[in-house]
């Protein structure tokens, strides 16, 4: 089953513009603090937000120019998918509260976070945002676009999360290992 393409395209749009109304507001005023502490391997913010933004116009640019019809059980799955990941960014951002930064980044007073989602999730905030990207990917039947998520935004966030458990294992010693290990609880 597919939907004709112009019959989607107006709701497509309402989406996109909610979307990122909702990511950019939530990304650039969610600071708890004012105060920045010392940020580590600064350029991994740059990178993931430049490919970040390159696979929602990609997938854009892929819905226009290419998809014809979509199939409306790939679009529901993918709002659904991408309304998992926006709750678990949310919910992991509350969570840290203080310690979020959208850097690599110890903060005066940093404190280690394993409670509330961290307890099951060492990392619900990057799983959070692949869900997302692969949600609005979906939305769009842009498969291309889908598959930059898993092949060069996935790997990025990889390269992201050892930079910064290296960073946190430096800073909280044995106790993060602890918690990385599931041994603290």
């Amino acid at each position: 089953m597919s939907i004709p393409f112009q019959g989607f395209t107006l709701l497509y749009l309402i989406f996109l513009i909610i979307g990122t109304i909702e990511r950019v507001k939530y990304t650039f005023t969610n600071s708890k603090s004012n105060k920045i502490g010392r940020i580590y391997y600064s350029w991994t913010f740059i990178v993931l937000l430049i490919i970040y933004i390159s696979i929602v116009l990609f997938s854009i640019i892929e819905y226009f120019v290419i998809v014809k019809t979509v199939n409306p059980y790939v679009s529901i799955s993918g709002f659904f998918i991408f309304l998992s990941g926006v709750c678990l960014r949310r919910k992991s951002g509350a969570d840290l509260s203080y310690n979020w930064s959208f850097h690599i980044e110890i903060k005066e007073k940093q404190e280690l976070i394993t409670g509330g989602i961290y307890r099951y999730l060492k990392h619900p905030y990057y799983l959070g945002v692949i869900l997302e990207l692969a949600g609005v990917c979906m939305i769009a039947n842009a498969f291309y676009s889908l598959s930059l998520v898993f092949f060069v935004q996935l790997p990025l966030l990889a390269i992201r999360i050892f930079l910064e458990e290296k960073t946190l294992i430096n800073y909280f010693g044995d106790r993060y290992g602890k918690y990385k290990s599931g041994k603290l609880f």
